[in-house]
């Protein structure tokens, strides 16, 4: 029996929508500077990094043009919610980024875009197409804002991976719009996704490759 579908909660949504806009976390937490703590992702124009208080890692995004320093959520999942710190991609000024949402039932997860430098959301799309406890294992962004990962749906506990998918999204599509895969299988290797230009390569039992969209 497949698990019941995980939807977010209007507050999950709202917390996210929030976030993503660069609103200050609702504890007093200090905003570092641009050059603070871990580096996750670095460009010229953009540093994905976490910093870690009183045992909290937060992730933080900031512009290298403006240096303005966008909150991008606690690592993990404490409280139900967070942010793979594992699973970023930072391209020119944009991130790409995961967030998880938890309870009894599982975790699902979401993937965003942001644009660091405008501060403005880019694209916003659930993990997997049937949005059941998810898991994303690999994340790249083209210079564009396309961004493409690979994820699984999960069952069980532990959760064990029952299907795995390829996905691309062009900027600009938010919640809603359907999760098209470009491959569909249990055989897509996790950590074995890499851009170069415009197109995708994965391991499927054998080397595989597909334009952008």
């Amino acid at each position: 029996m497949r698990t019941r579908p995980l939807a977010l909660t209007s507050a999950a949504l709202a917390l996210v929508a929030s976030l993503a806009a660069g609103a200050a976390p609702a504890f007093a937490v200090k905003r570092p500077s641009c050059s603070a703590g871990s580096t996750l992702g670095l460009t010229k124009s953009a540093r994905a990094f976490s910093v870690t208080t009183a045992s909290v890692r937060r992730v933080y995004g900031c512009s290298t043009t403006t240096r303005k320093v966008t909150y991008l959520g606690r690592a993990g999942n404490d409280g139900g919610e967070g942010v793979d710190a594992s699973v970023i991609a930072v391209t020119g000024p944009r991130v790409a980024y995961v967030r998880n949402a938890c309870s009894d039932n599982g975790c699902s997860e979401t993937v965003l875009v942001y644009d660091l430098k405008t501060r403005a959301q880019r694209s916003v799309a659930q993990a997997t197409p049937a949005e059941m406890q998810s898991k994303v294992t690999d994340i790249v962004l083209s210079t564009k804002g396309v961004v493409g990962w690979i994820s699984e749906d999960r069952q069980g506990d532990p959760a064990v991976a029952t299907a795995r998918f390829v996905v691309a999204r062009q900027p600009g599509l938010f919640r809603g719009t359907p999760v098209v895969p470009i491959a569909t299988g249990l055989d897509i290797a996790p950590r074995s996704l890499a851009l170069a230009q415009t197109t995708l390569y994965w391991t499927q039992g054998t080397a595989k490759s597909a334009p952008l969209p």
